[in-house]
């Protein structure tokens, strides 16, 4: 029985129990205290300025106009979910390779520096992780997979990339059948977790593509709203409305259009 089958019939067995992501033994009833907001349990992994530069991460970028327009992306996702109580944004895209990612990592990034905010980002590209690359860490390094399928607690698997105020939750390896696993319950009882952990904290998820991507149709219904990117100049038009067609019922809070000129 591969690990996949394995976490599913164990779902199977376990559904009305409560699990929390962060302890290593079950807890059915009660909910846990939320401890004090510190990341000093948490694994730190500075990130290499080199590395940043290349990847065009945020903290690496000198150009004021760059860094404007991520301040001005934060500052109208909050504006349209704050009052509202939402703080939990999946990034996704049309196709692959608009710049999603790299639309994730900058915005929680962005997010970070906002002096009432800390952000969690999580990498829900299971099948093509890549938060793990962009940052620099460790090849290999555990993240949600392992969570899932191994019962790894999200303790053990945050990363701290030496920025205040940010911690990163990787995708951990690759996986094939991954829309199986994000319809576990223990799936969508993680999102509702990191939820609520923390009041002040937006978590925001690292998703594949829309199109003929069934996993981020599933995840799209546990979280509170969506960021579509788009690619300018490359994204047909007629893409872009299938894709908001595919998440309708769901809240769009903004479509980012990435690698504009102007």
């Amino acid at each position: 029985m591969s690990k996949i089958s394995k976490a599913l019939e164990k779902a199977r067995q376990e559904r009305g129990e409560e699990i929390s992501a962060f302890e290593d033994a079950p807890k059915r009833t009660e909910a846990p205290e939320a401890p004090a907001k510190s990341f000093s349990a948490t694994k730190v992994v500075p990130l290499c300025d080199v590395h940043q530069e290349q990847h065009r991460i945020l903290t690496a970028i000198r150009n004021p106009a760059v860094m404007d327009r991520y301040d001005l992306l934060r500052t109208q996702i909050l504006m349209r979910t704050r009052d509202k109580g939402w703080n939990t944004l999946m990034i996704t895209s049309v196709k692959p390779g608009e710049g999603k990612t790299l639309t994730a990592i900058n915005l929680a990034l962005s997010m970070a520096r906002e002096a009432e905010q800390t952000a969690l980002l999580v990498g829900t590209n299971l099948r093509n992780p890549q938060i793990a690359c962009y940052l620099g860490l460790e090849e290999g390094a555990m993240g949600l997979s392992e969570y899932l399928l191994e019962d790894v607690p999200v303790s053990q698997l945050l990363v701290n990339p030496g920025i205040e105020n940010l911690v990163v939750l990787p995708a951990g390896r690759p996986m094939r059948e991954t829309t199986d696993i994000f319809g576990l319950p223990k799936m969508k009882q993680l999102v509702s977790e990191l939820k609520t952990r923390y009041p002040d904290r937006y978590v925001i998820y690292d998703c594949p593509h829309i199109l003929d991507m069934p996993d981020t149709l599933v995840f799209s219904s546990y979280v509170d709203a969506v960021v579509l990117v788009v690619e300018a100049d490359r994204t047909p038009r007629k893409d872009i409305l299938t894709a908001l067609k595919t998440l309708e019922g769901r809240s769009i809070v903004g479509l980012v259009m990435n690698k504009a000129l102007h």
